[in-house]
């Protein structure tokens, strides 16, 4: 047996597939879809992207995406994902279980009234129909029969298939900050700044390194878990905030002298470094560091967070797409850290 994890190439976002190879079966985790391109791209979306090739890959096998967790509605995240449920023969027919703090059931939940304008709709195949006269993602849930998990809160922990699910992310006040209209395009606000760090050394950002949090309401409700299977645990943040974390792995008993064990974490929020403290990083014992994007967009990762990880832990920090390395790192310390920085070269099986 065992469990295989595949960040995939998601541009600026997130889409990470976990798969559990078992003696008589397998299960497939998606977290995230990442935005539209991964799905698809080009003109009309003529080629395909990470997501679509390993649907496909999947399909070819008889296999099925047992749980899809969409972390939270930032296009990084989520766009990838309508795409795919837009097309009939793709997340339609594969998704079995789904986890989605959806307007709906946040508002159901506070007993509050719905909020139409937040309601995420899918496109008609058909040229000449509207994006508002295509159908509603939750309609389209029920109509599949997919199975929809009530509201996702911090200190859940939940048993599907091979795995426990143990949630750290959003707390129930961070939800109810979502019971507005959204934005139709979320705005990175101050989490994220356009013009990054990297001309800074690493003994400067030592020197004068104060932490300040992610204020972003959206980012807040991002479903984060640590993912349990075969004597083996894993971290994954999505955009979830720093201190929401932190205050849940204290509350289950982890401490900076008893460290939650990790073969795996993939850090939050791209590499911002509004969602990655040395408090945070105190409390795990971490072999490996997953990054996140192909660093074109907000400046991320900020070479800030990167310091955080070199300082105070002996890990291997990890990216999904190679060209983001080589600019973190000035030339007098490449001899000295660049061991710690590495690509990923495919799959991590575990």
């Amino acid at each position: 047996m065992s469990i295989v994890v595949r960040v995939l190439h998601a541009n600026h976002g997130d889409c990470i597939l976990v798969t559990h190879e078992g003696a008589a079966s397998v299960f497939n985790v998606l977290i995230d879809g990442g935005p539209s391109q991964t799905f698809r791209h080009g003109p009309r979306g003529r080629y395909p992207g990470a997501l679509c090739i390993v649907l496909d890959e999947l399909k070819s096998k008889g296999q099925q995406i047992d749980l899809l967790v969409l972390t939270h509605i930032d296009e990084d995240h989520i766009k990838g994902l309508i795409k795919a449920f837009e097309r009939p023969d793709y997340l339609r027919v594969m998704v079995k279980r789904i986890w989605f703090n959806s307007s709906r059931l946040i508002t159901r939940y506070f007993d509050s009234a719905d909020i139409p304008e937040n309601n995420i709709m899918l496109s008609s195949e058909s040229p000449e129909t509207s994006v508002k006269q295509g159908k509603e993602l939750e309609a389209l849930l029920d109509e599949i029969g997919c199975d929809r998990a009530p509201l996702i809160v911090a200190g859940q922990n939940h048993n599907i298939g091979p795995f426990k699910f143990k949630i750290l992310s959003p707390g129930i006040e961070q939800l109810k900050k979502l019971l507005h209209k959204w934005p139709t395009e979320v705005s990175p606000g101050q989490t994220s700044s356009h013009k990054n760090d990297y001309h800074l050394s690493l003994i400067d950002i030592w020197a004068d390194d104060r932490y300040e949090p992610d204020d972003s309401d959206y980012n807040g409700s991002s479903i984060a878990f640590i993912l349990e299977c075969d004597s083996k645990s894993m971290l994954f943040l999505g955009d979830a905030h720093d201190d929401i974390v932190t205050n849940s792995l204290r509350s289950r008993g982890y401490t900076d002298t008893n460290n939650l064990k990790l073969e795996l974490a993939k850090i939050s929020h791209h590499g911002s470094q509004y969602n990655t403290s040395y408090d945070f990083l105190s409390l795990l014992d971490c072999s490996r560091y997953v990054v996140s994007t192909n660093g074109v967009k907000h400046g991320l990762p900020n070479k800030r967070t990167i310091a955080r990880l070199i300082k105070s832990t002996n890990s291997k920090i990890l990216f999904n797409y190679p060209n983001v390395i080589v600019p973190l790192l000035l030339p007098n310390e490449i001899d000295k850290y660049s061991s710690r920085l590495d690509a990923l070269d495919g799959e991590l099986r575990f």
